[in-house]
């Protein structure tokens, strides 16, 4: 059995990170930080929009707060240019060195026309145990769990991108919670860990519905009146090396 210190950074997407939130995640010493989907972006380009200058400006800061915190960080998503198209992708360091990046396979209806799906899932190695990364509407289709089920990931990083629903009851919501991550967890046999942004000016429309669940039920969840709110949340979990 393993602890790992895992911090879900649940803030506004597109923001500066702050010298006062680098040093309370650095205080925890965590083995992963995991941001939100399209947290990596800048807001007058949009989720959608991408520059080289920018692209290559927001991987070095993932590099570098990876370096600085001496963690693997799981950089939320950021729009990628390659190949003549545009990507949502994943890319995930590790003290400065990158081990790799996952360009999203399931796209939201958003998306669709604007963003090019990947084409593989991915798992990916540190501490000597595999993690993956599943972005969003990854998580509506077994065939992601099963893939990380094969190649034996440990934990799912999720960075989200989650629509407010009016006046959606909080029970449906904590079922929905449990359709989809407690029983996705069941197939892969591993812990999820799900980030969302904040609803901000930006991007008025999102609630923050951060959590961590395991095969058996919701390890961790934010609270309803917290879905608004700022948070960088540190949990520990254990895990069968």
């Amino acid at each position: 059995m393993k602890t790992i210190r895992i911090i879900m950074y649940q803030k506004s997407l597109g923001i500066p990170l702050t010298r006062v939130d680098i040093n309370e995640m650095k205080t925890f010493s965590p083995h992963f930080v995991c941001f939100p989907e399209y947290f990596f972006v800048n807001q007058r380009l949009g989720n959608h929009g991408q520059s080289v200058h920018n692209q290559k400006m927001q991987i070095k800061r993932i590099k570098l707060l990876s370096k600085e915190l001496n963690t693997v960080v799981i950089g939320g998503t950021m729009p990628e240019l390659a190949d003549g198209v545009m990507y949502n992708t994943t890319y995930v360091y590790q003290n400065g060195v990158e081990l790799g990046s996952y360009r999203k396979k399931n796209l939201f209806f958003a998306e669709v026309g604007t963003i090019t799906p990947g084409d593989e899932l991915k798992v990916f190695s540190a501490y000597g145990f595999n993690f993956g990364v599943l972005i969003c509407a990854d998580v509506f289709h077994d065939e992601s769990f099963q893939f990380m089920k094969e190649h034996n990931a440990k934990i799912i990083f999720s960075p989200t991108f989650s629509l407010i629903k009016q006046d959606e009851p909080v029970e449906e919501k904590f079922k929905r919670d449990n359709d989809i991550y407690v029983r996705g967890a069941g197939i892969a046999d591993a812990v999820i860990v799900k980030v969302c942004g904040v609803r901000s000016d930006y991007k008025t429309f999102l609630q923050a519905r951060s959590l961590m669940a395991d095969r058996n039920e919701v390890l961790y969840r934010v609270k309803p009146e917290e879905e608004h709110t700022q948070l960088i949340i540190k949990r520990e979990i254990t895990i069968n090396e």
